[in-house]
């Protein structure tokens, strides 16, 4: 059974579509895992993933424009992850679509094969990410 999946038009929303196309084609995973709406685990999941270590000292990503991370933070594969920048509207329409999505597709955290689906982008156009 495929997964739902979660598509991000290019055409709509540029920057973010281009952001995770890069993600994706730099090789993080097009099939995620929710992890569900658990603040602690969110909060630790964004702290990861706006942060580098460099020789034992750990430093900030630094703020230009909004910073945006795939796979999501809402995801058990969020964490140590790609972060681009991105418009904040671009970056707020993010949150409501997966939001939207999730319940569309009845997504529950903690329910094995219920609780994955795929981010695919569409009208890149550099075209679809490449499969390894």
């Amino acid at each position: 059974m495929p997964y739902p999946e979660l598509i991000i038009d290019w055409n709509t929303h540029p920057q973010l579509a281009d952001n995770i196309w890069q993600a994706q084609s730099a090789g993080w995973p097009k099939t995620l895992t929710y992890n569900g709406p658990d603040p602690f685990i969110r909060r630790q999941t964004r702290r990861a993933a706006m942060h580098y270590d460099v020789a034992g000292i750990e430093y900030e990503i630094p703020h230009i424009l909004s910073r945006d991370e795939y796979p999501f933070a809402c995801t058990v594969e969020g964490g140590s992850s790609w972060v681009g920048h991105i418009p904040g509207r671009e970056n707020s329409a993010q949150g409501g679509m997966i939001a939207a999505f999730l319940r569309r597709n009845h997504i529950v955290a903690g329910r094995g094969a219920q609780s994955r689906f795929v981010v695919t982008v569409i009208n890149h156009p550099n075209g679809p990410v490449a499969t390894p």
